[in-house]
């Protein structure tokens, strides 16, 4: 008795088998992937770069690299603290659920899942996280700067959304 993986695929093998595609005929080139041309994916092009960030009264916050990579699909942001903390952010947008996600691992192993939508010209995401200390709601908003760099703020509510605590805000300066 076949597995059920193997049966799936027999009738495909068959197929490939009949039309003179085997050993030995030329191979056929895959079709080059379109990418994720759509303007929603373009959304975010306002990130992607090298940026010096500061916080909440202009001190050093740190670093920011953001780059796009499977064909527009996926947006990689590395993160070097002034201080201390390295991580990493990967940011898509999902055209079946028709929202923006961010996963977000910190180089201690701290982790944060967001998502959420464009409101005007800021994308807002949020989700319910243990990071560290940081339990509760976390919503999180990038902004286009007139200059070109971006504003991030993250906050944090313990009671469900009602408050929020603002945890950073992050001043991006692309760097020239």
């Amino acid at each position: 008795m076949l597995n059920p993986v193997l049966r799936r695929l027999l009738p495909l093998c068959l197929l490939v088998m009949a039309s003179g595609l085997h050993a030995g005929s030329p191979e056929v080139a895959p079709a080059p992937s379109p990418g994720c041309t759509e303007p929603e994916y373009r959304r975010l092009d306002f990130r992607l770069g090298e940026f010096d960030v500061t916080g909440i009264g202009g001190a050093r916050a740190g670093e920011s690299r953001v780059v796009s990579m499977l064909q527009g699909c996926l947006l990689v942001e590395e993160w070097q603290g002034a201080i201390s903390g390295e991580g990493r952010a990967h940011m898509f947008y999902d055209r079946l659920e028709k929202r923006w996600h961010l996963i977000y691992v910190t180089d201690d192993g701290a982790t944060l899942y967001l998502a959420g939508n464009f409101v005007g010209d800021a994308l807002v995401l949020q989700g319910d996280n243990d990071m560290d200390t940081f339990t509760g709601l976390h919503r999180m908003s990038f902004s286009p700067l007139p200059d070109g760099g971006s504003l991030q703020r993250w906050e944090l509510s313990a009671d469900g959304g009602v408050t929020w605590t603002l945890l950073h805000e992050g001043t991006f300066v692309r760097r020239r």
